[in-house]
């Protein structure tokens, strides 16, 4: 009895290992891209509103991916879709280097959205089976690893760009880092059955219901920021810093960093002190970081102000994600694909909005839009959230 029991823990432990792997690549990716964005804006010549509108095409193909990706993990183990969407990313992450024009890269980055948030239904579905398997919330400490991605990917962007390397070997070498690591993970991925819960209400992402709908709510504010941070932040640094000794990836680095910081420790402080008291505070961090980035213009308290926002996004994501894939109204793969799309609406609307602002009243009053989300998200925390 007890020699299985510790064979149980051992393949617990792999499989952990393996999901993170999934996140970690996902946070790589993810930042490689965002690293190189004013290297795009300037080679192609665009304004911030052209600029918002061509970022467009990431979330658009996310969006159009999330309810299919929710369909397929009804149909498919969730491991073989990781696999499918790590192959995307091999294929279209390089050849995003390659696109020298507007429309082309609109098009390059639909397909990268799609790769990206294919990944994220599919690895935060072997997340919420693990989580069942062993009795645990850990939701955080998984999307703590996607920051460590991030924050990695911005560090290694950062250095590759103070050495002159072009957006395509840049994005080559990640490609090829993906071809390296994905072998370490599959193997060891949950072999999770996708059957239908006949228990369960017969429903879809159009169908969520009040309390999921609140949820997705406030995940849309906490994406949009968290996409606006990525998106616009080192242009940021980079328009209104230009002294820095720092490179222009200083702040997406550090805000990267505290989101690592703040998920490491999200699950043991959501289940001590509450999830909707953890949000709350998530919210008002999340506005008062971003009013320390805008007002001040010393680059130190700029740096610190993407810190404190850091940690105010750090658990947002994870913590409704593990609300919602844990409740029992619907099928978790359902759930989860249907906060996701609503979530990703704002990663949609985030860097169109913030670019068209930032033309009629510059980028450093456009910001403030997430100052306001983060309010808004500690609001509703405060009134509609219960643990359930």
């Amino acid at each position: 009895m007890e020699g299985s029991r510790r064979i149980v823990v051992k393949v617990m432990k792999k499989a952990r290992f393996s999901i993170g792997i999934l996140f970690f690549i996902c946070g790589l990716n993810f930042a490689t891209w965002a690293t190189r964005i004013p290297d795009f804006k300037a080679t192609l010549h665009l304004s911030d509103a052209e600029l918002g509108t061509v970022l467009m095409g990431l979330p658009i193909g996310s969006l159009v991916s999330l309810p299919i990706a929710g369909w397929l993990l009804t149909k498919y183990a969730s491991r073989w879709i990781t696999l499918i969407a790590v192959v995307m990313y091999v294929v279209v992450l390089p050849s995003l280097g390659f696109l020298s024009s507007a429309v082309t890269l609109f098009t390059g980055l639909f397909f990268f959205g799609m790769a990206g948030d294919i990944m994220n239904i599919a690895m935060n579905t072997q997340v919420v089976s693990l989580e069942a398997k062993i009795n645990k919330i850990i939701m955080s400490s998984f999307h703590a690893i996607f920051s460590i991605g991030l924050m990695a990917g911005a560090f290694l962007g950062g250095i590759l760009e103070k050495e002159s390397f072009t957006t395509q070997e840049h994005f080559s070498l990640v490609a090829l880092l993906n071809i390296i690591i994905i072998p370490l993970s599959f193997p060891n991925l949950l072999i999770d059955k996708p059957v239908q819960d006949e228990s369960k209400p017969k429903s879809s992402i159009l169908n969520l219901g009040p309390y999921l709908i609140t949820l997705s709510f406030i995940a849309f504010c906490g994406m949009l920021c968290e996409g606006a941070m990525a998106d616009w932040i080192s242009l940021y640094f980079k328009e209104y810093s230009p002294n820095s000794p720092f490179p222009i990836t200083i702040g997406f680095s550090f805000f990267a960093a505290a989101m690592v910081v703040g998920r490491f420790i999200g699950d043991s402080i959501s289940l001590k002190y509450g999830v909707s008291n953890i949000l709350v505070l998530n919210g008002i961090l999340l506005g008062l970081g971003m009013l320390l980035t805008l007002l001040f213009p010393s680059i130190f308290l700029k740096i610190a102000g993407c810190f404190i926002t850091g940690i105010g996004i750090s658990t947002i994501v994870p913590l409704i994600y593990s609300q919602a894939g844990n409740q029992k109204e619907i099928m978790p793969s359902i759930a989860i694909a249907g906060v996701s799309t609503i979530a990703y609406i704002g990663f949609l609307l985030g860097p169109v909005l913030i670019g068209y602002l930032s033309d009629f009243i510059g980028l450093d009053k456009a910001l403030y839009l997430i100052v306001i989300l983060g309010f808004v998200a500690a609001f509703i925390s405060k009134t509609w959230v219960t643990t359930k």
